[in-house]
């Protein structure tokens, strides 16, 4: 019962690291550079239709903001228990597109508790670790995706394009539509980047082509 009196007055029973104006900078300084470490994983395992740049940048913010939170109430519990209701109270009305956000979230925040409690080896080790496993599962994930390309026009320009999809090496037929005077065909391709946008360009500077979509089919739109 002592022990939690001591506790609830302020007393930690552990040590403390921020404990002096140096400590605090290299702490800010360890959870900028971790949260830098952190956003670079973020945009490798983003493509171009799913990267957020608001959003990477308020993961540097969330590990900054952890980082001062803990070193104000790491010595006053009975603080921390305000905070922690203060927080309990604010919604964020703004849906996450990509289940994996939330994840880059927890650990922009545990980036910024190992840097406040000074456990710098546990937070880059561990950040480490994560990262490579992240770009591991994907780049797997990557090979297996694929883009559905949908291109429409006039039926002149039917068998020319047919032609193109097909000769592409990965290329898959989903649906070929034909109509009295245009056409409408689906294909998946397993293609590199730079291909697929020299093949997308191809089609789409050609005369009769009306327009080429390009989806992803993971990609959830909001």
């Amino acid at each position: 019962m002592s022990e939690l009196m001591e506790i609830f007055m302020g007393k930690s029973l552990g040590g403390t690291y921020i404990l002096t104006g140096a400590n605090l900078c290299t702490s800010l300084l360890f959870s900028i550079g971790m949260s830098g470490f952190v956003m670079i994983i973020y945009r490798l395992c983003h493509d171009t239709l799913t990267y957020n740049r608001k959003f990477n940048m308020t993961l540097l913010m969330l590990s900054c903001i952890s980082t001062v939170l803990l070193a104000l109430i790491q010595n006053n519990p009975l603080l921390s228990l305000g905070v922690l209701g203060s927080l309990s109270i604010c919604r964020i009305r703004t849906n996450t597109k990509d289940p994996r956000d939330l994840g880059f979230i927890f650990w922009a925040v545990a980036v910024g508790i190992s840097s406040a409690v000074g456990a710098f080896l546990t937070g880059a080790v561990s950040s480490g670790v994560l990262g490579v496993v992240l770009l591991v599962l994907n780049k797997g994930i990557r090979k297996r995706n694929a883009r559905m390309v949908i291109v429409r026009g006039e039926n002149g320009q039917l068998d020319f394009v047919q032609a193109l999809l097909e000769n592409a090496a990965g290329s898959t037929a989903q649906s070929k539509n034909v109509f009295q005077d245009t056409f409408e065909l689906v294909y998946e391709l397993h293609v590199k980047e730079l291909e697929e946008e020299h093949l997308i360009s191809v089609i789409s500077n050609h005369e009769g082509i009306h327009g080429v979509n390009v989806l992803a089919p993971e990609t959830k739109v909001a």
